[in-house]
């Protein structure tokens, strides 16, 4: 990950997400479970993301974009927004690896 901030503060700028819909892969007590989420945006370094679901700093979650289900970014949940603030639902991850979906090889007969 790039250290270098922006005027802002921010590693790098963000960028408002035009199909906000996607879902987030979440290991429950060794199964792996799917939540839907909007993701609000997004940079290099990671995604904003709302969820009904709870989540906690460090945990590790994948991201799945609807706008390119066979791709998955696994993230680090690193801030949650505090009840009563304007962020209260809401979640920050860093990416940590994208990960394709797709099999490594393909046969073709």
């Amino acid at each position: 990950m790039s250290s270098f901030l922006t005027l802002e503060g921010r590693r790098s700028k963000r960028i408002l997400s035009k199909n906000p819909r996607g879902s987030l892969v979440v290991n429950l007590e060794r199964n792996q479970k799917r939540f839907p989420c909007l993701v609000l945006d997004s940079s290099q370094d990671g995604f904003r993301v709302r969820s009904s679901f709870h989540l906690r700093r460090g945990q590790i979650v994948e991201v799945i974009l609807d706008a390119d289900p066979l791709n998955a970014v696994r993230c680090n949940v690193i801030w949650i927004g505090k009840t009563g603030s304007r962020h209260e639902g809401e979640a920050g991850l860093e990416t940590v690896q994208a990960i394709s979906v797709l099999p490594m090889y393909c046969h073709s007969f």
